[in-house]
C-alpha cells in the first residue's frame, strides 16, 4: 500500500491526519504489525481499505438485480468467471484485514476504545458482505499465524458461522462504544470520530443481519433488536462514504462520475430499472432525474433517422415498440425492449445483452447527480458530458452503504413475512420519504441551484427538481397501489420501493432479490435460454489456485445459507 492512498483520505475530506513519513510505515505490503505504525495513518487506511471492498462488487450485484445493466454475456454462465472477483479478495484478505486487525492491536491496548470498535464494525460487514456473496469463506484461520509460520492456506468457514462471528464482533463493538468518548486519532469519513453514530451503525447492522437470515431463523431476533432502540431511523445516521471532487494527485471523486464524465462512454445504465422509474407508474418518479442523465433526450424516435447503426436492439435494427420477444410480453405487457423508455429517450441495455458495442456513446444515459454527483437532468438541453470531469457536481457524491429510508423498507418486509409486529404501510411510506430526502438533498451540491414553482406530476420531464407536490402525489400513488394489493403484492411494492431507493448500493439489491424472490416482472435475458440465474458468485482464481485447501463450489446456482428459496423464483 502506497503514499498515494494513504493520502487518499485525508484529501478527500482535507484533513491534514498524518501523511508524513507513510513511506516507512509499512514493510509487509500485506499487513502492519504494530511497532511499525502510527494510528492515524493506519485508521486511515483502514477506512480507505474499507471503502474499496464496498465498491468491488457493484456491477456484479446490481447487474443480477437489473438496478445496472447485465452486459457481460447472453448467458449467466458468460458473464461472470472467478477471474472478475480476484481483486476484491485480495483486497479484503490482504489490504483491509490486516490493517484492521493491526489497528486494533495497537490501539485497544490504549483505550482507543471508540475508534477500535469502529473497525469491527467495517470487519463485520465486510465478513458479511462476503458471505452474502460467496458463501463459506476463510474465518478463523484469515490472517493468522506469525511471520514463522504463517497459516497460507485458511480454510472455509460456514456462512451461517460467519455471520455469527459478525455479530459476535458487533456486540463487542456496542460493549466498547457504551460510555466511550469520540475519537480523533485520524479523520474519520464516516460519522467524524462519533461514537454515538457508531454505536447505532453497530445495532442496525444487526438488524440487516436478522432480516437478511429470515428465512433461516433470524428474523426471531428483529423485535428485540428494534425494541432496544438507537437504530439508523433517520438520514442524519445514514452510513455514507463521502466523496471529494479532486480530478488528480489524488482522483477522490466518485466512481461512476469517473465512468461517466471523463473521455471516455459510460457503462450501460439497465432499461429496465429506468423503465422502472421513468414510465412503469404512468408518470415519472422525480428522482429519476437526480439517477440519470440523458444525453440525447430525443433517441426515439428523431434519431433513428440519423444514425441507426447506432443501436443494436437484436430482434430489430431500431428500437421498435411494436417488436418485443415474445418471452417478455410473457412477464409483462409493458416490458421494455431496446429503451428504457420510448418517449423520454432513456437509452441503455437490457438484462443479458452481451452483443458487441455499436457508436452509440454520445447516446447513452450516464449516472446523474444521485449518488455519482454528476449532472441534475433538467430536460432542456441534449449535452454530451465526455468532457474531462467538468460537469454537474464534479464527482462529489457519496456511497449508500446503508440508509435510514433502507431500515424503514426491511422493516416493512419483516413485518409483512411475519416476523416483526409493525405497520407495515407507514413504514413503507417513511422509507420513500427519507430516500425522497435523502436524493433531493444532492441540489445543493450544484452552484447556483434553486427550486423552480410546483408543477404537476402528470407531466413528463420539465426543468424543476422535485417538489414537495410531486414527491406527496409519488408516494400517495404508491400508497393507493399498496391498499389494492393482497399480502403477496403488497411484499412486491415494498420490495420495487425498497429496490428504487437502494441506487447506488448493488449488493443489499442483489440479497433483496434472492431473498424475496421480488420485485415482480423484472425483464428477462434479451436471450430465451440464459440458463440458471446466478445465487452466489464462484471463488475468486486467486484462491482455488493459490489455496491448497481451497475447492472452486460445483456451481455458481449454490445458494447462500440464508437464500432457501426455490430457484424457479430467481430468473
Amino acid at each position: 500500500m502506497n503514499l498515494f492512498k494513504r493520502c487518499l483520505l485525508a484529501a478527500t475530506v482535507l484533513s491534514v491526519a498524518a501523511c508524513a513519513d507513510l513511506d516507512e510505515l509499512l514493510v509487509n505490503p500485506n499487513g502492519v504489525s504494530p511497532d511499525q505504525a502510527d494510528a492515524p495513518s493506519l485508521y486511515n487506511s483502514v477506512q480507505l481499505s474499507f471503502q474499496d471492498v464496498q465498491n468491488d462488487p457493484y456491477f456484479f450485484a446490481a447487474g443480477l438485480a437489473r438496478m445496472d445493466a447485465e452486459t457481460g454475456g447472453f448467458t449467466y454462465t458468460a458473464t461472470h468467471q472467478p477471474t472478475e472477483f480476484d481483486g476484491m479478495w485480495t483486497r479484503f484478505y490482504s489490504g483491509f484485514l490486516p490493517d484492521a486487525d493491526a489497528f486494533i492491536a495497537l490501539a485497544e491496548p490504549l483505550g482507543q476504545d471508540a475508534a477500535v470498535a469502529s473497525v469491527k464494525i467495517m470487519k463485520a460487514y465486510g465478513y458479511t458482505q462476503f458471505a452474502d456473496l460467496f458463501g463459506d469463506i476463510p474465518l478463523d484461520e484469515a490472517g493468522q499465524g506469525n511471520a514463522e509460520t504463517p497459516i497460507t492456506n485458511p480454510t472455509r468457514t460456514s456462512g451461517a458461522d460467519v455471520y455469527a462471528a459478525a455479530n459476535v464482533l458487533l456486540d463487542e463493538a456496542i460493549a466498547q462504544l457504551d460510555g466511550a468518548s469520540n475519537f480523533d486519532i485520524a479523520f474519520d469519513n464516516y460519522f467524524g470520530g462519533n461514537a454515538a453514530r457508531w454505536a447505532t451503525l453497530a445495532k442496525t447492522l444487526k438488524l440487516r443481519n436478522a432480516v437478511t437470515t429470515r428465512l433461516v431463523g433470524g428474523g426471531s431476533a428483529i423485535s428485540s433488536i428494534v425494541d432496544g432502540g438507537d437504530i439508523i431511523d433517520q438520514n442524519s445516521e445514514n452510513f455514507e462514504w463521502k466523496y471529494g471532487s479532486n480530478r488528480n494527485n489524488p482522483n477522490n471523486r466518485h466512481p461512476f462520475y469517473n465512468d461517466s464524465y471523463e473521455d471516455d462512454d459510460g457503462v450501460y445504465q439497465s432499461n429496465w430499472y429506468m423503465w422502472l422509474m421513468a414510465e412503469s407508474k404512468g408518470f415519472i418518479d422525480p428522482r429519476t432525474r437526480y439517477y440519470f442523465f440523458r444525453q440525447d433526450k430525443n433517441i426515439f424516435p428523431d434519431a433513428v433517422a440519423d444514425d441507426p447503426n447506432a443501436f443494436d436492439c437484436i430482434y430489430t435494427s431500431v428500437p421498435d415498440p411494436d417488436v418485443v420477444p415474445p418471452w417478455y410480453e410473457e412477464i409483462s405487457d409493458d416490458m421494455p425492449y431496446c429503451l428504457g423508455s420510448y418517449g423520454l429517450g432513456y437509452f441503455g441495455r437490457d438484462h443479458l445483452n452481451g452483443s458487441g458495442i455499436p457508436p452509440d456513446g454520445q447516446y447513452r444515459t450516464v449516472f446523474g447527480l444521485y449518488p455519482a454527483g454528476g449532472r441534475y437532468d433538467d430536460g432542456a438541453t441534449n449535452e454530451l458530458v465526455q468532457n474531462g470531469g467538468t460537469d454537474g457536481a464534479l464527482g462529489e457524491g457519496i456511497e449508500p452503504i446503508w440508509q435510514a429510508s433502507f431500515t424503514h423498507f426491511i422493516l416493512a418486509e419483516a413485518t409483512l413475512t411475519g416476523n416483526y409486529n409493525g405497520d407495515a404501510k407507514a413504514l413503507l411510506k417513511q422509507g420513500i420519504q427519507l430516500s425522497f430526502d435523502r436524493v433531493t438533498a444532492f441540489e445543493s451540491k450544484v452552484d447556483g441551484s434553486e427550486v423552480i414553482a410546483t408543477v404537476p406530476i402528470e407531466v413528463t420531464i420539465e426543468d424543476t427538481y422535485a417538489s414537495d407536490s410531486t414527491v406527496n402525489q409519488y408516494i400517495e400513488y404508491v400508497m393507493d397501489e399498496y391498499d389494492d394489493e393482497d399480502e403477496t403484492g403488497k411484499l412486491a411494492i415494498v420490495a420495487r420501493e425498497y429496490l428504487i431507493a437502494l441506487f447506488g448500493n448493488g449488493l443489499e439489491a442483489y440479497n433483496l432479490y434472492r431473498r424475496t424472490c421480488l420485485p415482480m416482472n423484472v425483464q428477462p435475458g434479451i436471450d430465451p435460454n440464459p440458463g440458471a440465474f446466478i445465487r452466489s458468485a464462484l471463488y475468486p482464481s486467486v484462491h482455488v489456485n493459490r489455496n491448497l485447501n481451497a475447492s472452486q463450489k460445483g456451481s455458481f446456482t449454490e445458494p447462500v445459507f440464508w437464500d432457501t428459496n426455490d430457484a424457479s423464483c430467481n430468473y
